[in-house]
């Protein structure tokens, strides 16, 4: 990742950066350089909020800029890198609104209505690994369980 992307202040439709890290070789021959810039798209993005909702973030990487002006469509590999997650939450844990005493599942309500949860960082030097092609037929490569 070039750029930091964060769930308090991203929206649906933000463009990040990313760049690769090593080169992609056919044989001897160099097709996707290191270093090679690449964009995506923030799909879903909304902040932590009040009653202890965490932030959720999803980035989806879209294509590689080649050196000689093309764009590599690609694809995020879903099985080992998901750029898609949830906020951690510093809520009361749920089990305690449910304690039968008078007064206490309204106070842990109460906490949590009021207590924010936390926003997802995608911190800048985060490393993922994607598909270098976006057709329908690299399908079978992306390790599908029910292949």
């Amino acid at each position: 990742m070039m750029d930091n992307v964060d769930s308090s202040d991203a929206r649906p439709g933000d463009f990040f950066r990313f760049e690769t890290v090593n080169a992609v070789t056919n044989g001897a021959k160099i097709v996707i350089p290191a270093r090679t810039m690449g964009y995506g798209v923030v799909t879903v993005a909304s902040p932590a909020s009040r009653d202890a909702h965490p932030g959720t973030l999803v980035l989806e990487p879209r294509y590689l800029a080649l050196p000689d002006g093309k764009r590599l469509g690609i694809v995020l590999n879903h099985n080992t890198d998901p750029l898609e997650k949830a906020g951690a939450s510093t809520s009361v844990p749920g089990y305690l609104g449910a304690i039968p005493f008078f007064g206490v599942g309204a106070a842990v309500g109460i906490f949590n209505y009021f207590h924010k949860g936390k926003n997802i960082v995608v911190p800048r030097g985060t490393i993922f690994t994607f598909f270098p092609s976006d057709d329908p037929s690299v399908e079978r490569c992306q390790d599908h369980p029910s292949y």
